[in-house]
């Protein structure tokens, strides 16, 4: 469970509660995905939407099929590989780079800084010719993913990499809140 967050322990796909049409079709996704194994083949998976809609919960059941098919998955956050000093990062990078399945989850701008879009561009061109998988999440849009990553590293990943843009649903925490202050009533 330590390619997991505590957090996200529990999730997986027979726990998470699509209340659209853009969250059944990522469910659905999601488990083709993982049932094929397409990691295994270096294809990719970006879930893009604004925060709160469980984009985290379907990328931790990623990881925890794939885990029980005997891969070695992890799920990162994108700011804490980004965090620390050069040697941090670099290591932390380095670590992750032969894992069998990469989860970067809640990429946003940390390949703003050199440093860190030079470690993003190697992972994810090691992965490109090594034709391993990563699955990423963001609240970036599409086009606004593409000017993060560069065209460069962009049109790399984009190659193999199924675009998920979930639109049509509000944060699952504001459904989630009104649970914890019940004892407010």
């Amino acid at each position: 469970m330590e390619a997991i967050p505590k957090k996200f322990w529990d999730k997986n796909f027979d726990n998470y509660i699509p209340v659209s049409e853009d969250t059944k079709t990522a469910l659905e996704v999601c488990r083709k995905y993982s049932s094929a194994k397409a990691w295994r083949t270096g294809s990719n998976l970006i879930i893009l939407g604004t925060y709160g809609i469980g984009k985290t919960h379907l990328a931790a059941a990623i990881v925890r099929f794939a885990i029980t098919q005997g891969d070695n998955a992890v799920l990162v956050t994108a700011p804490s590989l980004a965090s620390g000093s050069i040697e941090d990062i670099r290591e932390r990078f380095k670590h992750i780079r032969n894992v069998e399945l990469i989860v970067i989850d809640d990429f946003s701008n940390e390949a703003e800084h050199k440093l860190v879009a030079g470690e993003i561009f190697e992972l994810i061109n090691y992965r490109y010719e090594a034709e391993c998988g990563l699955v990423i999440t963001s609240n970036l849009t599409p086009s606004n993913l593409k000017e993060a990553l560069g065209d460069r590293v962009f049109d790399r990943i984009l190659e193999r990499t199924l675009i998920l843009h979930i639109k049509d649903v509000d944060s699952y925490r504001k459904r989630k809140r009104e649970k914890y202050l019940e004892w407010m009533d």
